[in-house]
This record gives C-alpha cells, structure tokens and sequence, in this order.
C-alpha cells in the first residue's frame, strides 16, 4: 500500500481519472484501496476545497491544516468516538451519489465546529505555586510531575478514541517495560487498521500527548468527568504501582474494541512464541514506578 505522500506524487495516479461520485463504491469495498481512494481524496483532489473551509476557522483551532486532514481521514474511517462498526459507515448514508463532494465537504466543516467546541472546553484554572507556570519541566518538583503525571493519564484516556486509547496505554506500558511488546504492524493487523492508519493514530497521539502536558505543566487544569477524576485519583495515590494500575485499565479497553479477540489471540501467539505474555505484570520481577523516572520516560516517549 503506498503511503500519503507516495499517492500525491505518483503519476499518473489510478484515481486520476476516477468521477468523484464513484469514489463511494470504492470506498465502501472495504479493502486497501479503501483507504487510498480517502487519501487521494483528502490530500489531492479536494486538499483546495478542504483548506478553504480549514481558512475561515484557523485561529480558533489550535491545529494545523495537514494535521486535521489527517484526523479527519481516522474521524470518516472509525466515526466518531471509534463507534464504526465497519470502515467508511457514515458513508453508507449516501443517497445521492452525485453529492458526495458536498457531503465530505459540509462533514468537514461540522468536524472542525466540533473541534473548536472540544477546544474551547479546556479551562484555565492555574497553579498558584509560580515554578508551575514555568514552561521549563525541570523546574517542577516532585510533587507537581505527579499531579501532572496523573492527570494526564486520565485526561488522555478520556478524550482519545477506542483505537486511540488502547495505543495510548499500550504505548505507556511498552515504555515502562520495553521488553514486553508485540510488533507494530502485527497490532495494525489485530486492530483492523492499515500500517498507515496506525502509524497517523500514534503520531497524533503523542502530538496531543505533548501538548495536554504543557498545559498541565504551565498550571492550566484539564476537565475530567467524574469516572476519569476518579482515575486521576487512583494513579496519584499509589504512584508507585502505575503499571498494575495501567495494565488493568489496558485489559478494561481490549473488552471495548470490536477486535477484542484478534488481540487477544496476537498475545497468546507471542506467548507460545516468546515465554511472555505482552505487557503482563510480573510478580517476581515488579516494576516500580517514580515521577521523576516516569517524566524522564515520557519525554523520551514524544520526541517524534
């Protein structure tokens, strides 16, 4: 499967020619070509029209153009909140083939209200401690990485989509025991998502990542519904055991995915492969979790 850039810049392209109304069928066959009929569309044939209605909003959103693009690609493929049960659902609403132009369109524009609505939710409460209004993370102490540390977890595991949340936890656990994770591309596969696709949903996770902490870091306070206060709560107060924690979490996500089982079979391969279950907490060898190393860890982490 070629990736985005690869179909902007081959010629000639086997969507070239393609009416814009055919695009849905393509779409719809729910195979690779599904995938690269969206892109050529988003980043090629309509990347004009997208940026237009990208132009009138753009101060009210904190994204870039080519990274809203991209999160509108996952957005039309996993639907909203990861609620798709198959690829490209919303499409099969279509009547009219003919309007499909006008439909991805007025789709856009509605996505971006919503970003703009989702952004303008963040309070802005601030720290009165003033080292915490410092954009320089080593002049934080101890204590404020923990509460940063802790309501980022919960913060990120409450705003990202099903997909997008179990990559966060399982990116987290792989990060504090590198020894136990399965490949990339086979947990594409498991996941029903192409290589492509998963590679854009972990890069704008740690792009979302870096900037939540920011904020966190500089005093500003993130809304949390009661369940993920509730978690907040829970990763403050025994710290020290952050993997248990996460790993529970991390298993409570797998039952939510529709894809559930492939994931589960992948770990069981790996298992007879390898001696170990992926990510599994071990008793004898427990991992003990600080701010400061967990800090150093996720900086790491996000350098993309």
């Amino acid at each position: 499967m070629m990736t985005a850039q690869e179909m902007i810049t081959h010629t000639p392209h086997p969507f070239a020619d393609i009416p814009l109304p055919d695009f849905v069928d393509i779409i719809l066959c729910d195979d690779d070509r599904s995938d690269e009929a969206m892109y050529y569309l988003l980043h090629h044939r309509l990347t004009h029209q997208l940026r237009e209605r990208y132009a009138v909003c753009h101060q009210q959103l904190l994204d870039a153009f080519e990274d809203l693009v991209e999160d509108f690609f996952l957005y039309l493929r996993e639907g909203n909140d990861g609620k798709n049960r198959q690829p490209y659902q919303s499409l099969r609403n279509i009547k009219n083939k003919e309007s499909f132009e006008t439909w991805l369109l007025n789709t856009f524009r509605n996505y971006l209200n919503n970003r703009i609505t989702a952004a303008e939710r963040v309070s802005t409460i601030r720290y009165t401690d003033k080292s915490a209004d410092d954009s320089n993370d080593s002049l934080l102490t101890d204590e404020q990485k923990l509460v940063v540390a802790s309501q980022l977890i919960a913060y990120a595991h409450q705003v990202f989509f099903p997909r997008g949340r179990f990559i966060f936890l399982r990116s987290l656990l792989t990060m504090l025991n590198k020894q136990q994770a399965l490949p990339d591309k086979e947990m594409a596969t498991a996941l029903q998502m192409t290589y492509l696709s998963y590679r854009v949903t972990t890069h704008r996770m740690k792009q979302n990542l870096s900037k939540f902490r920011c904020r966190l870091a500089q005093g500003e306070q993130l809304r949390l519904d009661e369940p993920h206060q509730q978690m907040a709560r829970s990763i403050y107060d025994d710290f020290t055991h952050l993997y248990p924690t996460l790993f529970t979490y991390y298993t409570q996500t797998i039952d939510t995915l529709k894809c559930a089982d492939a994931i589960r079979q992948l770990r069981q391969a790996y298992y007879k492969a390898t001696g170990i279950m992926a990510h599994e907490p071990n008793d004898s060898c427990r991992i003990i979790t600080t701010p400061a190393s967990f800090w150093e860890k996720l900086n790491r982490m996000l350098i993309y």
